[in-house]
């Protein structure tokens, strides 16, 4: 369903599923935080999906800046987790939504 209003932060932090399950569900969480915020969000996603965030962002009208590349450990915390834990590369990314009209 759709979140009632528009542009209700000012500024969304956020650590979405990583899309690697469903794929593109990732993307679907930055695009509505960016309906969402005014301003900025901030969010953690796979290194891997940098050039193709940074794409979705500027079709988007978001101007997106990696702020840290970080090491995150995911634990086996679910049922379709094949491994104990895994060591991914991650990006902390802010995207300038000032300008994003959608």
């Amino acid at each position: 369903s759709e979140f009632i209003g528009n542009k209700i932060f000012d500024t969304v932090v956020m650590n979405p599923p990583f899309g690697t399950k469903d794929k593109g569900i990732d993307m679907e969480f930055l695009h509505r935080a960016l309906k969402l915020a005014s301003t900025s969000v901030y969010s953690l996603h796979k290194s891997s999906t940098r050039q193709h965030i940074k794409k979705k962002a500027a079709e988007w009208g978001a101007e997106m800046t990696v702020i840290a590349e970080l090491r995150f450990n995911l634990e086996n915390t679910y049922k379709f987790h094949k491994h104990k834990s895994v060591d991914i590369a991650v990006d902390f990314i802010k995207l300038d939504c000032s300008s994003v009209a959608i």
